[in-house]
């Protein structure tokens, strides 16, 4: 049940987010309330299974951006 509410909790938040802006999660944990352990997990089912995409900058690696996958796009 908490795993789907996290879920849904993401979703919220990356369809708030204008189409194609990358977003990082520094905050996430603070703002959707939850275990920022657990929101990392679900974000990587959610880039396994194809829903986001994940941008890793060589830079900061530790920093990964999350961008909504929309349906048409590569």
């Amino acid at each position: 049940m908490v795993e789907g509410a996290v879920r849904e909790k993401v979703l919220k938040v990356l369809h708030a987010v204008p189409p194609g802006v990358r977003y990082s999660t520094s905050d996430w944990g603070r703002v959707l309330g939850e275990d920022r352990r657990e929101i990392r997990r679900v974000l990587g089912e959610m880039e396994a299974g194809g829903e986001i995409t994940v941008e890793r900058d060589e830079g900061r690696p530790d920093k990964p951006l999350y961008r909504l996958e929309e349906a048409g796009q590569p």
